[in-house]
């Protein structure tokens, strides 16, 4: 079980093989652009510096209904006893003033998965790379 998401290794390695292949050439020009800075850079460390500059959750829907939880959670009940005019009040506050820092940590939650289940996703990670990277 991964800790970070309670998912397997092998559904959260699935989740994060299925972002690298929706961003299939954003990761490839991202290598691209890296090799001449680092000839051979670490694969798993390349994965992780993607996904934190592309600020996106592997999975959105996932990520949306986190977010909700979250600030059902931070609310603390609030939102029971509120109107449905108070409740969009509250939500719009706390995503203000939270969002960004929320985001921020699902993302870098989202990079310590890929050292969790490195050696499932490196063949997948690799293959995407074919033609870009000769010698992994």
């Amino acid at each position: 079980m991964d800790p970070l998401s309670g998912t397997t290794r092998e559904e959260t390695s699935e989740q994060i093989l299925r972002f690298f292949r929706q961003h299939r050439e954003d990761w490839r020009k991202f290598v691209s652009d890296f090799l001449p800075v680092t000839p051979h850079p670490p694969l798993q460390a390349l994965a992780k510096f993607f996904v934190i500059r592309s600020n996106q959750p592997f999975d959105m829907q996932a990520y949306m209904k986190a977010q909700a939880e979250f600030i059902r959670t931070s609310l603390d009940g609030s939102l029971d006893s509120s109107t449905p005019m108070e409740r969009q009040k509250l939500v719009a506050e706390w995503l203000r003033h939270n969002a960004q820092s929320h985001r921020d940590q699902i993302i870098l939650d989202q990079a310590r998965r890929i050292e969790h289940c490195g050696e499932l996703v490196e063949a997948g990670l690799k293959e995407l790379l074919d033609g870009v990277v000769s010698d992994w």
